[in-house]
């Protein structure tokens, strides 16, 4: 899976969020006026990271740091390149030769990512990738998840608070700017943040980023609100997926979800060789309103339609719709669309689809749709029914 954005339009901080809530492996590469940093994912911890400036690496924080010296750092080097050598990151490298303290080895990669965040935070304009995959791979060092045992990993949640506090807390004393429209800005360097500061400045979460953890103290998150980015959206419902309690309540949330972006959207649940409309948005309400009762009525799926492609593949489909089915034991319920697009959504209980998310424009234009997001939506809801039975 991949995607990609606009730092203008959605947020970084929620990526990263995503990538540890869904638990995945991968690189994140975000470009700006200055050049290119990279966060590495295992299992959505960050396991490393690549700063732009080539002044920051992991052997020179470690060097800095005292953990190593100069001639330990030019040996681990060396073995990193020994041709035919299966090469490994260089912090694994050490670790693996005792060629330094693993606390000390956790310390420099949890100075390394927080130097690369705090960078990366000032930036107004640029383009993030998303590469989630078990295996990736980087100009800048090789990483192979599956082969590597023993590493070093940094809880995300914790990092972000302390970049974010610091970023905070530098801009609040002049000592970074922000990029302006027209400039590059300052270059975030070692010596500007001050590496040892990572670890001296008081713990606090500066008010402005609140949102990050819980004011509430309940262990549960405000509902989503108009421009709330999507990413942020979907942070928010895996958080809450654990106080759901039952599938049908599962199938609320994601028609919520779903509801949010759509002006139409219904639940058919999986029974047999027929689907059966549940609740639904936007359709016996006016849109905004709120869930609407169970339609109830049928649809069979003994004909060839998307309705059965989609639940025999169990993959999502997002496109147009010229379908006689539909038509006659779909639209003849509620009402054909303006525009044909469509959005069919399974969710899947042990590998077989529950229910189905029926989705439109209504009455609207037709947009395009974050479909690898909905593709993990889905996969999250479906970790969460299998966890219930």
């Amino acid at each position: 899976m991949s995607f990609s954005g606009d730092l203008e339009h959605l947020p970084i901080v929620d990526v990263i969020q995503l990538m540890h809530s869904t638990r995945n492996s991968g690189i994140l590469e975000i470009s700006g006026r200055k050049g290119k940093s990279q966060l590495v994912f295992k299992n959505g911890y960050i396991v490393g990271a690549c700063h732009l400036n080539n002044g920051i690496r992991i052997g020179d924080i470690l060097v800095s740091q005292g953990a190593i010296n100069e001639a330990t750092l030019q040996e681990a080097l060396e073995i990193q390149h020994t041709p035919g050598s299966n090469r490994k990151p260089l912090i694994v490298t050490l670790l693996e030769r005792n060629l330094v303290d693993e606390h000390q080895a956790y310390t420099a990669l949890k100075s390394l990512i927080e130097l690369t965040l705090i960078e990366i935070l000032t930036w107004r304009k640029g383009m993030f990738t998303l590469e989630a995959s078990d295996e990736v791979t980087s100009d800048e060092f090789k990483y192979y998840p599956n082969e590597i045992e023993r590493e070093i990993n940094v809880d995300v949640q914790g990092i972000l608070m302390n970049a974010l506090r610091i970023f905070d807390e530098k801009v609040r004393d002049g000592e970074i700017a922000l990029e302006e429209e027209n400039d590059a800005g300052e270059e975030i360097t070692a010596d500007l943040l001050g590496l040892d500061e990572l670890e001296q400045l008081e713990r606090k979460i500066p008010g402005v980023y609140q949102g990050l953890g819980d004011p509430s103290g309940t262990g549960t998150r405000p509902p989503a609100k108009k421009g709330v980015s999507v990413v942020r959206r979907l942070n928010d419902f895996i958080a809450g997926l654990p106080e759901l309690t039952t599938p049908q309540a599962v199938a609320r949330a994601v028609l919520s979800f779903i509801g949010e972006l759509l002006p139409r959207a219904l639940i058919l649940v999986v029974r047999g060789s027929e689907l059966v409309a549940d609740r639904a948005c936007g359709i016996s309400c006016s849109e905004g309103d709120g869930v609407d009762e169970p339609l109830g009525f049928q649809i069979p799926l003994d004909k060839p339609s998307l309705l059965q492609q989609a639940i025999r593949s169990g993959r999502l489909y997002c496109g147009p719709c010229a379908d006689e089915v539909v038509d006659v034991s779909l639209y003849r319920k509620i009402g054909a669309p303006a525009d044909s697009t469509v959005l069919l959504l399974p969710v899947k209980r042990h590998g077989k689809p529950l229910f189905l998310i029926y989705a439109d424009f209504g009455a609207r234009e037709q947009k395009q749709l974050p479909v690898e997001l909905l593709d993990m939506l889905a996969e999250q809801a479906g970790l969460r029914v299998d966890a219930l039975h």
